[in-house]
């Protein structure tokens, strides 16, 4: 997959799907599918729970609409930047594709995709697993106790049961996935409805736009810090790309998913803002602990619990889909490359799907689930996931120089301002990372660390194989 000996000159990268030995990967995912996995990767469980977070970090109504405004338009950046990358290099394994294309040096990419398997892919679908489990329990707690254990086990058996589903098939997986985007994206256009429409909101709530008593450096920590549950609650504008080599046309259909995808989340996001605020006096949306049951108690009364208790549910099991459907299609990608543990590049006989990767890749996370750990992982790792995003967008401006006749059916419109925001919004972000997260940005670096000597082993295997 690296640039060098794949191309020879080519303009067209290397197509895992047509070129992997054996059995293969195959392309069955269309266009409303690819779109899917990306509007269902997004929406989970952050629409509903970090608009208080970033309330209380903040201090204002005002503000906090900015900073969802803002880490749209970050996210948006990456993702016009992403699609260009994606149209000229469609291979399984998204970003991992882009940093190996990108970068001279193998262990760039090789060590995205450890960082992605040990922590920030799977602690992020432990907590959407859980996420999951909180919420049905406003269902299941009336016929079972639901203490903790309870929790985890709901949360252990919601990531399996998908796990299984997407070993099965990823045409079954497209399927479940294109269905529960549907449905959520229903819901929620729904709870907008109700609370901009037919709530007794007031607009008095959108007062003021500005903190009172905080210092400009004060504000502009804050927004720091509150991006960091809003980044979250964007993440997955890119988990189509990881699945490329299984979606039909590629290097049409992958950006037209990050396009249509990402214009559907951002209005789906900003208007179910301004429902909350909207509907709550921002005191109470700042103390709430569930802020979207919170806003359409207010708006319907009582059955407004049930209503958005069901719309998280079936929201964060479409997202936990996307996320087994999408992330160990990374780790295939480098153990065909030799780069990763054996066999997690083998494809099913039957089924056509990366199995062992999967496999592996959902028990991991049922195990996080099990622990409860992954929250204190998914905060070492925040550093870590947008400095390979970073750096897989200055692989837009490295290709353009260094292989300026590779095929490009899009080219992000506004270059080259859109990837240079991107990377300067970036790396504001990863600097207030590393001032007012010190501890929490180190421990992520030395995670991703832990990599180097497997990495250094797999190389010389490599190159031992190699002659």
């Amino acid at each position: 997959m690296h640039p060098c000996p794949h191309n020879n000159g080519s303009t067209e990268p290397s197509d895992p799907a047509s070129t992997t030995v054996g059995v293969q990967l195959v392309r069955v995912l269309g266009p409303s599918q690819a779109t899917s996995i990306v509007v269902g990767g997004i929406v989970g469980s952050g629409i509903f729970l970090a608009p208080s977070i970033v309330a209380r970090e903040v201090g204002a109504p005002g503000l906090s609409m900015l900073v969802w405004i803002l880490s749209g338009l970050l996210a948006t950046c990456g993702a016009l930047c992403f699609a260009e990358l994606s149209a000229a290099i469609p291979e399984t394994g998204g970003t991992y594709a882009f940093l190996s294309q990108s970068y001279t040096h193998p262990v760039v990419a090789f060590l995205f995709g450890w960082t992605m398997f040990f922590a920030i892919s799977t602690g992020a679908i432990a907590a959407v697993g859980t996420a999951f489990a909180s919420y049905a329990e406003y269902f299941v707690g009336r016929a079972v106790p639901y203490g903790p254990w309870t929790l985890r086990w709901m949360a252990v058996a919601c990531i399996l049961f998908l796990t299984v589903l997407n070993c099965i098939g990823t045409r079954l997986g497209g399927r479940i996935q294109f269905v529960f985007t549907l449905v959520k994206v229903g819901a929620l256009g729904g709870i907008i409805g109700v609370g901009i429409l037919f709530g007794h909101g007031n607009l008095h709530h959108f007062q003021p736009l500005l903190p009172t008593g905080r210092t400009s450096s004060g504000i502009l920590a804050s927004v720091g810090t509150a991006m960091i549950p809003t980044l979250f609650a964007y993440q997955g504008w890119n988990y189509s790309t990881y699945i490329a080599g299984e979606i039909e046309n590629p290097r049409r259909n992958v950006p037209r998913s990050i396009f249509v995808g990402m214009g559907i989340v951002l209005t789906i996001y900003l208007l179910a803002n301004a429902a909350y605020i909207h509907l709550l006096p921002f005191e109470q949306l700042e103390g709430s602990r569930i802020v979207a049951a919170d806003a359409m108690r207010a708006a319907i009364g009582p059955i407004g619990a049930g209503l958005i208790s069901l719309a998280v549910i079936l929201s964060t099991f479409g997202t936990v889909n996307a996320q087994l459907l999408s992330y160990p299609r990374i780790q295939y990608a480098m153990s065909r490359d030799n780069l990763f543990f054996r066999h997690m590049d083998r494809v099913h006989p039957r089924f056509k799907t990366p199995a062992v990767a999967i496999l592996s890749q959902g028990v991991l996370a049922a195990g996080f689930a099990l622990s409860g750990t992954y929250e204190q992982i998914l905060s070492y790792v925040s550093f870590d996931e947008y400095l390979f995003l970073t750096m897989a967008v200055v692989g837009v401006f490295i290709l353009r120089r260094r292989r300026p006749n590779l095929q490009r059916p899009y080219r992000v419109w506004g270059y080259p301002f859109t990837p240079f925001i991107f990377v300067l919004m970036c790396s504001w972000y990863l600097t207030n990372l590393v001032i007012h997260r010190f501890m929490e940005t180190l421990v992520g670096i030395a995670l991703m660390l832990t990599g180097l000597p497997f990495y250094f082993h797999w190389s010389r295997t490599k190159a031992r194989a190699n002659g």
